[in-house]
């Protein structure tokens, strides 16, 4: 039971540390989008009335994707490390690989892979 409840915390944990991420990556669109709009920045060629805030719309989702998909590797590794799992680089293809054991506590062997 107390190792169920660790495991627990440690998901609840790790998916604070993504919806904290998620909000950094709203904040900094909305953040930019704002700038825009203040400022406001328009795209080339668009001369309709709306153009500043199709410009602020633009910015703040290049901003907010760049939020996301920048630090993401890095992401992945503070979540699997609260969650208690490390990974490691793989020398061969350069990837990320993960280091637990296959033979978790809570692992049948119907659930190994061979």
């Amino acid at each position: 039971m107390k190792q169920r409840l660790i495991r627990a915390a440690r998901y609840v944990a790790s998916l604070a540390v993504g919806m904290a991420h998620m909000l950094l990556a709203l904040w900094a669109g909305s953040a930019a989008g704002g700038w825009a709009w203040r400022h406001g920045y328009t795209l080339p060629y668009d001369t309709s009335s709306s153009a500043v805030m199709s410009a602020a719309i633009v910015f703040g989702l290049a901003a907010a994707g760049a939020v996301i998909t920048l630090p993401e590797p890095w992401m992945t590794q503070v979540r699997l490390l609260v969650r208690g799992r490390t990974l490691l680089a793989c020398e061969g293809c350069g990837g990320l690989i993960s280091t637990t054991d296959k033979n978790d506590a809570n692992t049948t062997p119907k659930e190994l892979a061979p």
